[in-house]
């Protein structure tokens, strides 16, 4: 099969569209022929070596997929071969990823596609999608907070923007001026371009998607700050005791989330498309930032 692959860490170019055996299947995984797999933050970390993980290489990169059932193992009973299925694999944990034409693992990391969703939005949700929610499980917020989330208009920060809003939160965001226009359609109550315009302790908790360690200076004492980000935390201050939220694999919390972006209650937007053999550039072009909707690489 073909994949995307790194032989080292380091810049794009390291990226190369090889050969490859096609990955076995256990009796508890499914094989998928990939639709669409996803460019996430994370594969350019991993790539680039800032992550320090220890990778065997040659090393296929990335977590979202979407795809087709090819075959099944032996004690496989949710799905059935020529099922539409979506998935978000913990590359660095499972040492394999989705940048190929097949993917193979355990069926519980894999969700159904709903009917009327599009194979690429369901290649773009799933990383996307758990790191909303399990942020907003570990954030345990009060009833109709006020909430700055950090890098607002980003895959992570957007969703967050919207289930905030359902459950009646009163949401703000941090993010560059073009996004204005966008966010307050969503119903943000007002955007921020820095951080440094907000007034202090405004709001009941921080939302970080983005890193910025400095907002937890807009916190009220007591208040909450829950970050995604791999940055250094603030220290704890004023009664307020930073947290971080870590990506878990779930297909069953995913195939909740699924009917969402299904029905249109969730919207995770697509943006540029490269073909698999396009793996480097469609990281140049991550990495030179302002992108909005997740990128797809498809085999």
């Amino acid at each position: 099969m073909k994949a995307a692959a790194i032989y080292r860490t380091g810049s794009a170019k390291e990226l190369k569209y090889i050969d490859l055996p096609e990955p076995q299947t256990g009796p508890n995984d499914i094989c998928v022929k990939t639709a669409a797999a996803a460019v996430n933050p994370v594969d350019i970390k991993t790539r680039s070596g800032f992550l320090g993980l220890d990778l065997v290489f040659p090393s296929v990169l990335g977590w979202d997929v979407s795809g087709t059932v090819e075959a099944v193992g032996s004690a496989v009973t949710k799905f059935r071969v020529g099922d539409a299925v979506m998935g978000m694999i913990a590359q660095s944990v499972r040492e394999q990823g989705t940048y190929a034409e097949f993917v193979s693992a355990p069926e519980e990391l894999f969700a159904p596609v709903p009917a009327g969703l599009a194979m690429e939005q369901a290649a773009a949700a799933p990383l996307t999608v758990l790191t909303a929610a399990q942020l907003l499980d570990s954030s345990a917020l009060p009833s109709q907070a006020r909430v700055l989330v950090t890098g607002a208009a980003g895959a992570v920060g957007r969703v967050l923007v919207q289930w905030l809003l359902q459950d009646g939160h009163e949401v703000t965001g941090l993010a560059r001026s073009h996004d204005r226009e966008d966010l307050t359609a969503l119903g943000a109550a007002a955007v921020y371009t820095s951080v440094n315009d907000i007034p202090a302790c405004s709001f009941d908790a921080v939302l970080d998607t983005a890193g910025i360690a400095e907002a937890i200076g807009t916190v009220q004492d007591g208040g909450i700050f829950m970050s995604i980000a791999d940055n250094l935390q603030p220290e704890s201050q004023r009664g307020i005791t930073p947290g971080k939220s870590y990506v878990q694999e779930n297909g069953a919390k995913l195939s909740v989330i699924a009917e969402q972006l299904s029905d249109r209650t969730l919207s995770v937007p697509v943006g540029r498309t490269f073909s698999l053999s396009e793996a480097a550039a469609a990281h140049r072009e991550f990495e030179n930032g302002g992108l909005r909707g997740k990128v797809l690489l498809i085999p």
